[in-house]
């Protein structure tokens, strides 16, 4: 495989396509390939198609915080910002973004989740936040982006589903797990609000995980939830007048960001991450009735689980057998997951990274075939090489100035798999999403809002900067030579 955009050329149209912002330039181009108000994507066999019978590759990447950073600047937003990174990443070839379409409040303040959230409490909505997510879907269709439209979330940075059960049970008190603590030490000299942060709380992440799941079984949760999707999915776009349900823009609405099955005694496998097949679990039962009352309210459009797939086969395939789920998700993390160490320099340790990801999307594509689902890669990433940077000397573990080698020739490996698997009779993936654009966003230069976000790409409980897609980072050109290879394909079968 041969990417023969260099970084640097691909930054420099990205920045003099950002900067060109009169309203002819950004209004004439997408205007051209907006997407039309008939276009849904819909599912054939082990592809997506749009409604001429064409394929549809998803070359996609997840930016989450949309509707928070295209809302007002007096809602912690940045629309100029917003519109910047979204006219880049329209240069990039990037037709899909997997943004949140939900975030809870807590009672007390969290520091470590979206603020201002979309929810503050059960039923109440910030306007001016869902104006944003409006902002997003309508620009989004200038320039014929695709979303997945995320509705809630297993993990804290959002509030998502431990905050249904709390607000379910008299905001009962739940401790968090490890989360990101902006103002901690180690600190930098100058202007308040500009320091590192680290980790500084020690809950358990499998206490935290069993008391969110149990909106899977508290019937008062599930019905916030309920109320939640039907305000999303019926709400009328405030810029260009499309109810969301009737919108081909939002391609997927996604029931939860890696909703997690019942904990379990042990895990199996080498890297202890499967589960044993558990018939029972709850989980189950809820990926049926909530994809069930999606497609009751939003015929047209497809649903999603948003499953990692880390579990094995039986908890990939029994998630992903319900009718009204359409396709299969799958999220490969090789730092998380204990198979890298962004901290080891050796070709040995990007090797088995590399040969992790081989095995991860050929048996998700394998266990796609069987069900007969096609699967997105919506999330995987890489740190930078942070060996090169200094803690013991002050340096930010995760600052900028570290090269990308790894990340890059991973990158390429993992796009590239997934898009064999597309070209191939038997494979299953219709395309991928990195995590996560941060665009413009340092954070030698991150400033805290007035609500204590910076919207890097890692969300708010993470180290900011540990996973970002910056707009000059060389990734951009690989996820542009994926759309290339991707069309050039489409085109062949034409």
């Amino acid at each position: 495989m041969k990417f023969l955009t260099t970084a640097a050329a691909v930054t420099t149209v990205l920045f003099a396509l950002a900067s060109a912002s009169s309203d002819m330039e950004r209004s004439a181009s997408p205007a051209r390939r907006g997407v039309a108000s008939n276009d849904f994507i819909h599912v054939d066999g082990m592809r997506l198609k749009d409604s001429s019978g064409s394929l549809h590759y998803l070359t996609g990447i997840n930016y989450w915080a949309c509707m928070n950073l295209a809302a007002d600047a007096d809602a912690g937003g940045s629309y100029k910002r917003f519109i910047t990174e979204l006219d880049q990443m329209a240069a990039a070839g990037i037709n899909h973004l997997r943004i949140m379409a939900g975030s809870e409040g807590a009672p007390t303040e969290q520091p470590f989740r979206m603020d201002p959230p979309l929810q503050p409490s059960p039923g109440q909505y910030n306007e001016k936040i869902f104006v944003g997510l409006d902002r997003c879907l309508a620009e989004m269709e200038k320039r014929g982006m695709r979303a997945t439209m995320t509705l809630n979330d297993q993990w804290q940075w959002s509030g998502g589903f431990a905050q249904y059960v709390s607000w379910a049970n008299g905001n009962e008190r739940y401790a968090y797990p490890p989360s990101w603590n902006f103002t901690a030490p180690p600190q930098r000299s100058g202007t308040p609000g500009r320091g590192w942060g680290n980790y500084t709380t020690t809950g358990s992440f499998n206490e935290y995980a069993a008391y969110g799941n149990r909106i899977y079984t508290d019937r008062n949760a599930e019905r916030m939830f309920k109320a939640h999707i039907s305000r999303v999915v019926n709400r009328r776009n405030t810029v260009n007048g499309r109810v969301y349900k009737d919108d081909p823009t939002i391609m997927t609405w996604q029931l939860a960001n890696e909703p997690q099955p019942q904990n379990q005694a042990s895990y199996l496998g080498p890297y202890e991450l499967q589960y044993a097949p558990n018939p029972s679990d709850p989980l189950l039962g809820w990926v049926d009735r909530i994809s069930t009352y999606i497609r009751s309210l939003a015929p047209r459009q497809l649903i999603s689980a948003g499953f990692e797939g880390k579990q094995g086969e039986w908890y990939w395939k029994a998630v992903h057998r319900p009718k009204n789920i359409d396709y299969g998700t799958a999220h490969c993390w090789v730092q998380n997951w204990g198979v890298y160490d962004m901290l080891n320099s050796s070709r040995a340790n990007l090797e088995a990274a590399k040969a992790f990801a081989t095995e991860f999307v050929g048996n998700t594509s394998r266990w796609a075939n069987e069900i007969r689902k096609p699967v997105f890669l919506e999330e995987f990433g890489m740190a930078r090489d942070n060996w090169q940077n200094n803690v013991a000397a002050g340096e930010y573990q995760y600052a900028t100035k570290a090269s990308t080698n790894n990340k890059d020739e991973y990158y390429k490996h993992i796009i590239g798999l997934a898009l064999d698997s597309f070209k191939s009779k038997q494979g299953g993936y219709v395309g991928t999403s990195p995590w996560a654009y941060g665009g413009v966003y340092r954070p030698e230069t991150q400033q805290q809002n007035k609500f204590g976000m910076w919207w890097a790409g890692d969300p708010p409980h993470e180290a900011p900067g540990w996973y970002d897609v910056y707009d000059s980072d060389k990734a951009v050109a690989i996820i542009t030579a994926q759309k290339k290879q991707a069309d050039s394909f489409i085109a062949g079968r034409k």
